[in-house]
């Protein structure tokens, strides 16, 4: 997926959530393998690899799950 999926998906989120008095930080991120599989709470997003050539270029991001 890149990443202007994920921010078109929070864009649309957050327009259905702002007629409830509600925000983003009001949205809990999760993560789950499967539609029967436990759930995990997303705890971080970071840069995860950079452009070969430069190594300055972020390339993707990674979502880490929070330690339990």
């Amino acid at each position: 997926m890149k990443a202007s999926k994920l921010k078109d998906f929070l864009n649309h989120v957050e327009n259905e959530i702002k007629y409830n008095g509600r925000t983003l930080d009001d949205v809990d991120v999760n993560f789950r393998y499967c539609d029967d599989s436990d759930v995990y709470r997303i705890g971080f997003v970071e840069e995860d690899l950079f452009d070969m050539e430069t190594n300055k270029i972020i390339e993707s991001i990674i979502l880490k799950v929070e330690n339990e």
